[in-house]
């Protein structure tokens, strides 16, 4: 289900009705056996219209999602997979309408493929527990309910299976991008294969283009498909006998997706871009669009209210009395005490990072209003009244193109705005004339702060190495920019102290711990010691507390007593007359900064084990705040600056946009404008603002967002090669038509599929349309024993076929062996005729008492243990462990124990430790180690690996009666010298990807498997309004020797090997195989590589005595 937008109370306008609306960006179409009827997926419910086009029926109505519909082959029955008891579960209804009834109950699921042609059973897809990785496998259900222990067809992965009219064979898919993606080539490729039941044979029959969904024909001898030689996917047909290969459609751009055939072959629906589109085969073979529309009694929601009580950026004004917010994509105002925000800005477009100006008569803000990100400027209509009491505001565009502004902020004299432009330009806008110029191009976007007289910025910028330094540069370019830090490793967040003396920032430095580090601007305020500024502070305490009295001349030789008469009498002194004119406020001295030597001057604050942000000064300079976890407490610290820099709490709590004025530190706390006093009282401003949005000019606005996010930011300028405004036009209007979220998301990734790239994707998360009501109490699980059973006994009882390793039957009270069998299970008999779903679902925390019977042929003995089952997700994640075993026996075993094996999950620090630690535990004696990166999606610890395994070896270390060897705690990391190679495949993706081709250019071993994704693209992501999530990659990767982007261009094996379906889970790995006997051979070249001979000094002094 899509999950509901947080801090959203959501409620509609009456829903509007339309005499037809129109249905485009439906899914899941099924033809009916005799073509007349399809059945298709829109806004989540199963209609049904006919094939010709017209109205079609709503066939469910639930607030779940209801999807994947298929005809019975008597026409009579239309099963589907619904969530709305939970999980994924197969329901049948009539196809003409009525109550459907739930045939399946396992709570990890189903993917309903279609009927069997017997009309008993249906084919679906389920994932188990068959492999840790792609383990899913196709299974066959009953129609009636009365289901049995599941089994699968065979025992490998696939998808878009079509089984045949006799039942007896089974068309299917191997492999395979996403279905929107455009253009792919690689080894991901679709693949069509035959799997044969009588001779539990597998042929693949395509593969070396994309090839997808395959359709058996009526007579069985040959089957359409959807393929694409020429880079579009066209529908085609295949004949088995012949292999003639033909293309029916004909289309240029845009694929053909989602296929059905009638079950009399008479017709074949598909879609195309946005719509359906059928065809008769054999006769009229041009697509001919089904136009269909919803009848009108069906309610689309135009219009949306919601109640919103979460902000996501916040500016108060100089005073504290007003505050100024972003709340659902538009600018806010309102008072402290009445707090009923105006609206000040109502449009599709979101804006952001509002800021006062100084005076407060002006709000200067970033809007996307008509598809362009720019500064905009309101000002009140009535400036006699506060912000609060206007009703209508004038605004104004200061930036009028087609680049991206970001990173808006006012200098503390209110004279410039700063910015950002496309990737990290860095531009000033003067706020009288609003003139503005570009201060320093840049690729990457800064963090930046400016100094006390504004006529400095300090930022943190990014060099082509991706290292970030603390930079320093005058805003009238009177000078070169200054690199302040000079370090290696990060720094960011820098902060100018409003006195202007020391600038702040944090930092990795040491290992990985991040800390606050700070420098002295002038070098004489460097060189005072902790004395010399008591002794400032203290002056300065006493001048405030006991003013200076003028002193009253008195006769050095006369003494004066005092007369106490006298005393009490004493006329009160007259303050001092005023001045008629104020007088002249006191200059602060001119920002001073020692360049040389500066970046000697960084001093360090180190808190342990903690990361520290948000740094924040209070305005004297004299404290020093930031967010940090210290000994488990997370909030908001402080250190006295710069004496004592202890760290005290100030709050639990942590906060955005903060700024410290006078003794408040004003902020947004969990999406809620508030202030923190000196003394750590809180004070928060709830609101609550309503808001009424057009829907599909949202959408339209979140969609155009997508799409000026990638233009800015996709690592090739040349956008696949793709006409960039044309994709805007293409898919804009749809996305503006979109009925509900979800099409919404299709749309966006459509139009990220025109890239042919890797690490895409847009998630939609924003509010729901049909949201239902929260579950109370617990939620059944269908259980796991801990065991997998043998599908070729016949019973009584179930025969173990293994046992997964520290699961629930691995255990001293409840351990069940390999091959003992299952009698009963809570009481009740069991065979692979029982129903074991029914038996085992239930609630999650309870325990199962089971009969086991030993496997011995002799004495037969019985006895009950109580076990507590686990979730069929922690069996798979066990399995990995039991994978791991099996393929170190393997290796050990066909190598005589002279090889390692070992297995990189991902691309991550556990992962790495983990193989830190396993070159010993696992490689110590070993001549050789195979290292396995296959089904690795990725990371980023590829350089800590070519450290362990690529370290320079520079020179022999040899203790008294010891062997050669090099000191350990000397090494970055340990290290291994020894051959290696390294098995990757189709699934290996990304860093895994990149450690493949390391691997080959380095020359540290051969790779053996198949070649790897291609997928290979350095990725962020950004939030899309409060619509979703869009995946960003910004960053490519090329190969050292010949410049190829590995995009597309994945690291191809010295020994390309593709496993045959089936091979895998029997226990035949081929790849690995070959991969011991590869290593075998590079260890004996490396055992008779020349070894040089030691000599001792006192052997060389003998030699040259001699």
């Amino acid at each position: 289900m899509m999950r509901a937008y947080l801090g959203l109370l959501l409620s509609f306008l009456p829903l509007l009705t339309q005499a037809k609306v129109p249905i485009r960006m439906a899914s899941d179409l099924a033809l009916s056996p005799d073509g007349k009827q399809i059945a298709f997926f829109w806004r989540g419910d199963v209609w049904v219209a006919p094939v010709e086009g017209g109205g079609a029926r709503q066939l469910t109505r639930h607030p779940a999602i209801d999807r994947q519909p298929a005809w019975s082959p008597d026409g009579k029955h239309i099963a589907f997979v619904s969530e709305r008891e939970g999980g994924q579960q197969v329901w049948i209804m009539p196809a003409w309408g009525g109550a459907p009834r739930k045939i399946t109950l396992h709570t990890e699921g189903f993917i309903l493929e279609e009927w069997m042609p017997d009309g008993k059973s249906l084919l679906t897809s389920i994932t188990r527990d068959h492999f840790w990785r792609r383990g899913e496998r196709f299974s066959i259900i009953q129609s009636d309910g009365k289901q049995k222990t599941e089994q699968v067809l065979f025992d490998d992965y696939g998808q878009y299976p079509s089984v045949s009219p006799d039942g007896k064979q089974v068309l299917y898919n191997r492999e395979g991008e996403r279905w929107w993606r455009k253009g792919y080539t690689g080894s991901r490729t679709s693949q069509i294969w035959l799997w044969d039941s009588t001779s539990n044979k597998h042929t693949k029959l395509l593969g070396s283009t994309d090839s997808r969904w395959p359709l058996w024909k009526p007579d069985g001898k040959a089957f359409y498909y959807i393929g694409a030689p020429n880079g579009v996917l066209n529908l085609r047909e295949y004949e088995l006998a012949s292999k003639k290969d033909r293309q029916i459609t004909k289309f240029k751009d845009d694929s053909v997706v989602f296929p059905t055939l009638s079950r009399d072959g008479s017709v074949i629906a598909f879609r195309h871009l946005f719509d359906f589109y059928q065809l008769k085969p054999g006769k009229t073979e041009k697509p001919v669009k089904i136009n269909l529309w919803a009848p009108g009694d069906i309610s689309i929601t135009k219009t949306q209210r919601r109640v919103l009580n979460k902000a996501t950026d916040v500016a108060f004004s100089k005073d504290g009395l007003e505050i100024a917010f972003i709340a659902g994509g538009d600018v806010w105002v309102m008072d402290t005490e009445l707090r009923e925000p105006i609206q000040i800005t109502n449009t599709p477009e979101e804006e952001d990072e509002p800021i006062w100006s100084k005076d407060g008569n002006q709000l200067i803000f970033l809007s996307g209003q008509g598809g362009q990100e720019d500064l905009w400027l309101v000002e009140r209509t009535d400036t006699k009244k506060y912000w609060w009491q206007n009703k209508s505001f004038k605004s104004k565009r200061l930036t009028n193109d087609a680049s991206t502004e970001y990173g808006l902020s006012l200098s503390p004299d209110g004279g410039t705005f700063a910015y950002f432009k496309d990737r990290g330009d860095f531009w000033v806008m003067d706020a009288k004339t609003q003139k503005s110029k570009r201060l320093f191009k840049s690729w990457n976007s800064s963090q930046y702060d400016w100094s006390p007289d504004g006529k400095w910025i300090v930022y943190a910028v990014s060099d082509n190495d991706f290292n970030r330094d603390i930079w320093i540069r005058p805003i009238d370019g009177s000078r070169e920019p200054f690199n302040l830090s000079r370090h290696p490793d990060n720094e960011y967040n820098p902060r100018w102290s409003p006195d202007g003396k020391v600038i702040a920032f944090t930092g990795r430095r040491r290992d990985q711990e991040v800390d606050i580090f700070y420098v002295y601007l002038r070098a004489e305020d460097d060189q005072k010691n902790s004395r010399t500024r008591k002794l400032a502070m203290a002056l300065e305490k006493m001048q405030k507390g006991r003013p200076a009295k003028p002193v009253i001349p008195s006769s050095p030789t006369k003494q004066i007593k005092a007369d106490p008469k006298k005393e009490d009498k004493a006329k009160p002194v007259k303050p001092e007359a005023k001045p008629k004119t104020p007088a002249t406020a006191p200059k602060k001295p001119a920002l001073k900064i020692d360049f040389e030597g500066i970046h000697d001057r960084i001093r360090g604050i180190s808190i342990p084990d903690t990361t520290e942000s948000n740094l924040l000064w209070s305005p004297d300079s004299k404290r020093l705040a930031f967010s940090a976890n210290i000994d488990g407490k997370r909030g908001t610290y402080a250190v006295s600056f710069p004496d004592s820099l202890k760290p005290t709490l100030l709050t639990s709590t942590s906060g955005s946009n903060a700024r410290w004025v006078g003794s408040n530190i004003r902020w947004l706390v969990s999406g809620v404008p508030a202030t923190l006093s000196s003394t750590g009282r809180p004070s928060s401003y709830s609101f609550s603002a309503k808001q009424e949005i057009d829907l599909g000019q949202t959408y339209h606005a979140a969609f155009d967002l997508c799409w000026r996010a990638m233009r800015d930011n996709w690592y090739d300028p040349a956008m696949g090669n793709r006409n960039w405004d044309e994709v805007r036009k293409k898919y804009g209007p749809m996305a503006a038509a979109s009925t509900d979220g979800y099409t919404l998301g299709m749309v966006i990734n459509l139009m990220l599929g025109e890239l042919n790239g890797s690490h895409l994707g847009f998630s939609y998360r924003g509010p729901e349309l049909t949201p239902t009501a929260p579950r109370q109490g617990w939620t059944d699980m269908t259980a796991h024993l801990g065991v997998r059973f043998t599908s070729n006994h016949k019973g009584p009882g179930l025969k173990v076929r293994d046992v997964i390793p520290k699961g629930p039957a691995d255990r001293e009270t409840s351990r069940i062996k390999a091959n003992e069998i299952i009698t009963h299970i809570d009481g009740k008999k069991v065979s692979f005729e029982s129903d074991l779903t029914s038996l085992l679902t239930g609630r999650p925390d309870r325990n199962v008492i089971l009969k086991v019977q030993s496997g011995n042929r002799g004495k037969k003995q019985v006895r009950e243990i109580t076990l507590r089952p686990t979730s069929f997700a922690s069996a798979r994640s066990r399995l990995y462990e039991k994978w791991i075993h099996f393929n170190r026996a393997e290796v050990a075993k066909f190598s005589d124990n002279k090889l390692g094996y070992m297995h990189i999950a991902g691309m991550n620090m556990t992962s790495f430790f983990r193989f830190e630690e396993e070159l010993y535990s696992v490689g110590a004696g070993k001549d050789g180690i195979v290292i396995d990166v296959r089904e690795n999606g990725g990371g980023s610890t590829t350089d800590h690996l070519l450290t362990i395994l690529t370290q320079p070896q520079h020179a022999i270390t040899v203790p008294r009666g010891g062997g050669r060897g090099y000191p350990h705690d000397r090494k970055v990391y340990a290290s291994w010298h020894k051959p290696v190679v390294v098995l990757c495949n189709q699934n290996s993706y990304s860093n895994a990807e990149i450690f493949s081709h390391a691997i080959k250019h380095l020359k540290r071993g051969k790779v053996i498997g198949v070649p790897t994704a291609g997928g290979v693209i350095s990725t962020g992501g950004r939030s899309i309004m409060d619509m979703g999530y869009l995946r960003m990659p910004f960053r490519g990767w090329y190969l050292m020797d010949t410049g190829e982007d590995m995009e597309l261009h994945g690291a191809v094996p010295h020994h390309v090997l593709w496993p045959k379906p089936g091979e895998l889970p029997a226990g035949k790995d081929t790849q690995l195989r070959k991969a011991i006997g590869v290593l075998k051979k590079e260890v004996k070249k490396y055992n008779n590589r020349p070894q040089p001979e030691l000599k001792n000094a006192t052997s060389r002094q003998k030699n040259n005595g001699d």
